[in-house]
């Protein structure tokens, strides 16, 4: 689930949108406690890139 408070934060919506991108598709494919096992094939599959998942970490929207 996705709070609204997260996503219309001035501080997410700030971020490129690839990386907005990102954070929505590693979302969706997380498990039940929000681990992704495979987050290089995610970039791969939508375009994103190292940069967009540091951008992610720096801000405090993932852990890595």
């Amino acid at each position: 689930m996705f709070a609204k408070t997260i996503i219309s934060s001035d501080a997410f919506l700030d971020m490129p949108q690839s990386t907005q991108n990102l954070y929505f598709h590693l979302g969706m494919n997380g498990d039940d406690d929000g681990f992704v096992n495979k987050p290089k094939s995610i970039m791969r599959t939508i375009g994103a890139s190292e940069d967009d998942l540091r951008i992610l970490a720096s801000k405090k929207f993932i852990i890595p």
